[in-house]
C-alpha cells in the first residue's frame, strides 16, 4: 500500500510539471518594474498571487493531460506523461484537478483581492476554452497560451494594487507571443507539420510560423527599447537604456533555439541554457539599478 501511494504521489508530482512552476514568478514583474518588490506588504501580496496561479496551473495541467492522453501516447516525449502511461488514473487526476481549481479560487477570494480573483478567473476560463475547442483554431491557440503568460504578469499588479503601464503590457504581450510562436514552430518542425499529436499544426505552414515568431521577436526588442528610453528620460542614469543590450541578447539567443527547433519547452530552454541565465542576471542587475 505504501509503495503504491509513493508511485501515485510521484506520478501526480510529474503531472503537475515542477519545472513549469517558474512561469508563476511572472507575478513579480510588476512589483519589480515599480521598484516596490522589497516592500513587505507588496511581497506578501505577490506571494499570494504566486500560490493562486500555482493552484490554477495545476488545475489546467491535469485537465490538459486527461483530455490529451490518447494523443500523448503517440508523441515520443509526451507518451511518458503519467496519465498517458497509465501511472495516474483519470479519476484520480480529475479529483485532484477539482481540488486545485477550488483552492485557486478560494485563496484568491480569501487572501487576495477582488481584482486578483477576476484575473485568475479570466485565466481559468480562457484555458478551459482552449482545452475544450479553441486549441484547434489557428492563431487563436497561440494567442490564448500567450495570454496565460500575460495574465500571470498582470496578477502581480492586481494582487498588489500597483499600476500597470501600457508599455509593460505591450512588452509582455510581445515576448509571450514570441515564446509561444517559437514553441509552435519547434513542434511543427519536429513533427514535420503532420498534426498527428497536435491537430492544429496541420493548419499552419513553416513560413507562417517563422514569420510569427520573427515578427514578435522584433516587436519585443523594439517595444522594450522604447520603454527603456521612456524610463531613462525621467532619471539621470542610463541603466534603463543599457538594459536593452542584455534583453536583446536574451531574445536573440532564444530565437536561436527556435531556429534549431528545440524551443518546444520554454522552461527547458531557460533552465538549460547557461548563456541565457547569465544574460538574465546581467539584465536584472542593470534593471534593478534603474528602478532602485
Amino acid at each position: 500500500m505504501e509503495r503504491k501511494f509513493t508511485r501515485v504521489t510521484r506520478a501526480l508530482l510529474l503531472t503537475l510539471r515542477p519545472r513549469q512552476w517558474i512561469k508563476n514568478l511572472l507575478v513579480l514583474t510588476v512589483p519589480l518594474a515599480a521598484g516596490s518588490l522589497l516592500e513587505r506588504s507588496v511581497l506578501q501580496d505577490a506571494a499570494i498571487a504566486f500560490v493562486v496561479f500555482l493552484f490554477a496551473s495545476w488545475f489546467i495541467y491535469l485537465v490538459n493531460d486527461v483530455r490529451d492522453r490518447h494523443e500523448d501516447v503517440l508523441h515520443p516525449q509526451k507518451a511518458s506523461r503519467p496519465i498517458a502511461a497509465g501511472l495516474l488514473s483519470v479519476g484520480g487526476a480529475i479529483s485532484f484537478a477539482a481540488l486545485a481549481g477550488v483552492l485557486a479560487v478560494a485563496v484568491a477570494a480569501s487572501f487576495g483581492s477582488r481584482e486578483l480573483l477576476l484575473t485568475v478567473g479570466a485565466y481559468i476560463v480562457l484555458q478551459l476554452a482552449y482545452q475544450f475547442g479553441l486549441k484547434q483554431v489557428m492563431l487563436i491557440d497561440v494567442s490564448i497560451v500567450a495570454a496565460g503568460f500575460i495574465l500571470r504578469a498582470v496578477a502581480g499588479g492586481t494582487a498588489t494594487g500597483l499600476p500597470i503601464s501600457n508599455w509593460f503590457l505591450t512588452v509582455t504581450a510581445s515576448v509571450a507571443l514570441f515564446i509561444v510562436a517559437s514553441k509552435r514552430y519547434s513542434e511543427f518542425k519536429n513533427q514535420n507539420g503532420s498534426g498527428e499529436t497536435r491537430k492544429v499544426l496541420a493548419m499552419y505552414s513553416e513560413s507562417y510560423l517563422r514569420l510569427l515568431w520573427s515578427a514578435s521577436m522584433i516587436s519585443s526588442i523594439i517595444f522594450y527599447s522604447l520603454w527603456a528610453v521612456e524610463i531613462g528620460a525621467t532619471s539621470e542614469n542610463l541603466y534603463a537604456q543599457f538594459s536593452v543590450i542584455p534583453f536583446s541578447l536574451i531574445v536573440l539567443r532564444y530565437a536561436h533555439h527556435a531556429d534549431c527547433r528545440d524551443a518546444e519547452s520554454p522552461e527547458h530552454v531557460v533552465l538549460g541554457d547557461r548563456t541565457i541565465q547569465i544574460l538574465a542576471i546581467v539584465w536584472l542587475v542593470i534593471f534593478v539599478g534603474q528602478v532602485y
